[in-house]
């Protein structure tokens, strides 16, 4: 298999220590051999960049090549669109403009190549007229229609000297130039395409971040909120507790003192179904016959069986054993007090 052959400038790009460098100085090389008139300054700007560029043997190679390599500089201009481009103060195509209007007008051709090289850093017509103003100091002009044949007419008149220039412009390399200026627009649409899908789906992206942080956030308070409740609830349940035992060993020490008292007083305790009955009502030994109405009136409509309708037989029937009860008990204390 036959070993592949690399260009002059494809060799260039190899050897070079950052390729995007070496892109934009051939394209500014470009600028330089389509002026009309070429200044001893502009010759020592070139070099001057090729040596910031790291191209200092280089820059014969890279004249050459802008004379007469179109694919070369087609090679160049896709390096460049690949590197991110400072939208501020686009040095490049100051760069470019200053050069090109260094002895005066802009030549035809430059006025196709400045707006291409504008078209390739992404810079809209009216922004690229802004910058012309600032850097040159005036309006930029119309180059004219050149699909028209009126414009290869007026450009022969001017320049007669273009026709034994083997890089003069012709309607075929005009159309190659158009053809790249649509590629390039359609490069930057493509970009600004993708930039906004990225920026929707990151937007997409916070949104379901902050949506997931919001629920649980909403979790951890419910969580808390939760624990809150059931510690309040405990220490309640301890306190009613706490409370039971200490009015249980209260009554039980009230009974005590008072079985004490009746032993020494000599009063008889109370029968058995007295006591009984008292429980039942929930009352002590010294309760009147106001108490023991009072606390029957309470248990009965606490326990009334009507009071459990809808709720089973079985729990009906426990309400009116529980009624039966207490009533047995109102009647036999009733009849003792």
């Amino acid at each position: 298999m036959a070993p592949a052959r690399f260009s002059a400038f494809e060799i260039l790009l190899l050897k070079s220590r950052y390729p995007p460098d070496t892109a934009a100085l051939l394209l500014l090389t470009w600028v330089y051999v389509n002026k009309r008139a070429v200044l001893a300054e502009d010759r020592r700007y070139l070099e001057v960049l090729a040596n910031g560029y790291r191209h200092s043997r280089d820059l014969d190679t890279l004249l050459a090549i802008a004379r007469a390599d179109l694919k070369a500089i087609q090679l160049a201009a896709e390096v460049v669109l690949r590197e991110r481009v400072d939208e501020q103060s686009h040095p490049f195509l100051r760069r470019a403009i200053g050069l090109a209007t260094s002895e005066g007008d802009l030549s035809l051709r430059n006025h196709h190549i400045l707006r291409f090289l504008s078209d390739l850093s992404g810079v809209t017509p009216a922004a690229f007229a802004r910058l012309f103003r600032e850097v040159a100091g005036r309006a930029l002009t119309s180059p004219g229609d050149p699909s028209r044949q009126a414009y290869w007419q007026q450009q022969e008149q001017a320049e007669p000297a273009a026709e034994a220039d083997t890089t003069a412009p012709s309607p075929r390399r005009t159309h190659r130039w158009l053809s790249w200026r649509a590629r390039i627009l359609a490069a930057h649409a493509r970009r600004r395409e993708n930039r906004l899908e990225r920026d929707r789906l990151r937007q997409q992206a916070r949104q379901r971040a902050e949506r997931r942080r919001q629920e649980e956030e909403r979790l951890q308070r419910a969580r808390q909120a939760e624990a809150q409740r059931q510690e309040e609830e405990r220490q309640a349940d301890a306190q009613r507790r706490e409370r039971a035992r200490q009015e249980e060993a209260s009554s039980q020490e009230q009974q005590r003192r008072q079985r004490q008292w009746r032993q020494a007083a000599g009063i008889p305790q109370p029968h058995f179904r007295i006591r009984l009955a008292l429980q039942v009502l929930e009352l002590d030994e010294h309760a009147s016959s106001t108490d023991i109405k009072r606390a029957y009136r309470r248990l009965a409509q606490r326990h009334h069986p009507d009071r459990f309708h809808g709720q089973g037989d079985l729990r009906i029937s426990l309400a009116s054993q529980r009624f039966q009860r207490i009533k047995n008990a109102y009647d036999l204390l009733m009849q003792h007090a």
